[in-house]
């Protein structure tokens, strides 16, 4: 039972495709937008406006995913991308794609004493001094949660939408 509202604002995927080398300055010439300077970092950053998704491409077969909105996004994104390689001459396969990270902003809609719950909850870190939240981490996951004064919160760590309703529900379960 979720009654705070949240949203997905990024999605961090890694995508391998297999047994295979990727001719970096081939790709950045044939991908229109595409940026690869070795001296600066080791791999293509490649940005496709329409489906609002970053990619960082090595050498190795290995791309990473960033900046979409819903995993959904980022597949649709990493599909055109396999295209685009494919057209271009490279001999990639189907990828396997993994979720590393979604990041969301959640209101609770309710404010949080934030020094009590520091005080009540053990695996929770609250430095006002240095920070203005509470992180709250979800025991047992690699979930966790700022969770601000006025209500708000954001979520990392997760891995799905069901692992941020989860985390969600615990943070309002405990806080009751």
């Amino acid at each position: 039972m979720v009654d705070a509202e949240y949203k997905v604002n990024n999605v961090v995927l890694t995508v391998s495709y297999k047994d295979v080398e990727l001719d970096l300055e081939k790709i950045s010439s044939n991908l229109e937008g595409a940026r690869y300077d070795f001296e600066r970092f080791p791999g293509v950053i490649y940005k496709t406006n329409k489906l609002k998704a970053c990619f960082l491409i090595f050498s190795s077969g290995k791309v990473n995913c960033v900046g979409a909105r819903s995993v959904e996004g980022a597949k649709k994104a990493i599909e055109e991308l396999t295209g685009k390689l494919q057209k271009s001459g490279c001999d990639v396969g189907e990828p396997k794609i993994e979720v590393q990270n979604m990041v969301a902003s959640v209101n609770f809609q309710r404010r949080f004493e934030l020094e009590e719950i520091a005080r009540n909850f053990p695996n929770v870190e609250y430095e006002p001094e240095v920070f203005p939240g509470l992180v709250f981490r979800m025991e047992g996951t690699s979930v966790a949660f700022l969770l601000f004064v006025q209500g708000t919160g954001v979520c990392v760590g997760a891995k799905s939408e069901e692992e941020i309703e989860e985390g969600i529900d615990k943070i309002r379960e405990a806080l009751e």
